[in-house]
This record gives C-alpha cells, sequence and structure tokens, in this order.
C-alpha cells in the first residue's frame, strides 16, 4: 500500500468538485557507451522543460531531476496486482524529438532502469500539489522504433517490465558454477580429495 501525501490525497478526494489536471513523469538511467558511466534523462507529459523534486526509486532519497516535455508522452496503465507476475507497461515517445533520439541512439538502453511517476496538477494555477509519488519501478525489455509512414509521425515504444518481481525469475549462473563456489569460502570441493583417493569401496563383499 503506497502512503501519499497529504496534500496529494486531498486533490484526489476533491477532484470532482475542484478537477485536476494529471500527469505523468518518466526517468530512464541508462548508460553511456563510451565511459559507460549511468545517466539519467527525463520525460513528462507536459509541453515545456520542467525540474521537479522526485523520490529515487533506488535510493529512496529526494532527487531534483530536469524533465523534457513537447515528446508525447503516452504511459500504458499501470497494472495493480497482488500476486507475484511480471507486469509490463509500454512507454511511448516522439521518434523525432531531440532529446528521445538522444536516448534511444546516443545511449545504451538494455536493460536500463526505469522510475514511472503520476502528477496531480491544480487546475487553478497549474502548479504541483505535492510531490509527484513513485508508482512503477521496473527495467527496460525493448525499445523498438517504428518507421512512419508518409506525413505521419513515428513513435519509440519502450517496454518496461517489474523490477523487483523481475528479480525473482531470473537465473543465475554462478550458482552452477565450481569457480565461483571456490570463491565463497576455499576449495570445498577438493578438501578431501585426498582422503577419498586412498579409500578402497569393497564393492560385493560381505561386511566381516
Amino acid at each position: 500500500m503506497r502512503n501519499l501525501d497529504n496534500s496529494y490525497f486531498a486533490a484526489l478526494q476533491n477532484a470532482r468538485e475542484s478537477g485536476i489536471v494529471p500527469r505523468k513523469f518518466v526517468s530512464f538511467t541508462v548508460k553511456d557507451r563510451d565511459s559507460g558511466e549511468q545517466v539519467t534523462l527525463g520525460f513528462w507529459s507536459g509541453d515545456e522543460a520542467l525540474t521537479v523534486t522526485v523520490p529515487s526509486g533506488f535510493s529512496g532519497e529526494h532527487v531534483t531531476r530536469r524533465f523534457t516535455g513537447g515528446v508525447n508522452l503516452a504511459v500504458d496503465t499501470v497494472p495493480r496486482v497482488s500476486d507475484l507476475s511480471i507486469q509490463t507497461v509500454t512507454v511511448s515517445l516522439s521518434q523525432i524529438a531531440p532529446e528521445v533520439q538522444r536516448l534511444v541512439r546516443g545511449y545504451d538502453v538494455r536493460l536500463g532502469k526505469v522510475e514511472i511517476y503520476e502528477a496531480v496538477f491544480d487546475p487553478r494555477n497549474r502548479t504541483l500539489v505535492a510531490m509527484p509519488p513513485l508508482v512503477f519501478l521496473g527495467q527496460i525489455d525493448g525499445a523498438p522504433i517504428t518507421t512512419p509512414m508518409i506525413g505521419a509521425e513515428g513513435a519509440v515504444e519502450i517496454r518496461v517490465v517489474s523490477d523487483a518481481i523481475s528479480m525473482l525469475t531470473r537465473k543465475n549462473p554462478a550458482k552452477s558454477s565450481y569457480e565461483t563456489q571456490k570463491l565463497r569460502g576455499g576449495d570445498e570441493w577438493g578438501l578431501y580429495s585426498a582422503a577419498v583417493a586412498s579409500w578402497t569401496i569393497p564393492w560385493g563383499q560381505k561386511k566381516s
């Protein structure tokens, strides 16, 4: 269960009378191809660039990030489930936006981390009613770029899978690696090899 800010919760409760302006914020943490360093790029479903403080999905700390607008950001409905099934969300972005091109072509997005936030703006002054809460934390599972028809606008559709649940189903080849097992506390497999080599196994003989 999420703990919502009181102002955020009040805005949702009074939405019918006062109205709200919902918006989505998405942060991508990807790898620089040259340096290998992690780089975070943000986008939101508004029109202009905006600097917003959000809770980090990795450290839990409040971080201030720049989110680029005007990229036709669309995010699937985030599934609310109580089981351990892997949930998938599709994030769609304009293909021709320079910052989107920088994301998918300038960086290595494979297995990049994704944080999705749901924000609420006050319709009277267009300001955030509270810090946007984190609603989904996952990793990139694919980022196909569609080729548009003549006169149409293409899109980048980034598939994101839930991070915590996918970790439970991920295979770890180190578990079956002899070299990795030795690193855990010495060569336990060969510790008694000399003694075992001298054993005489009385196959088919009666015990005296």
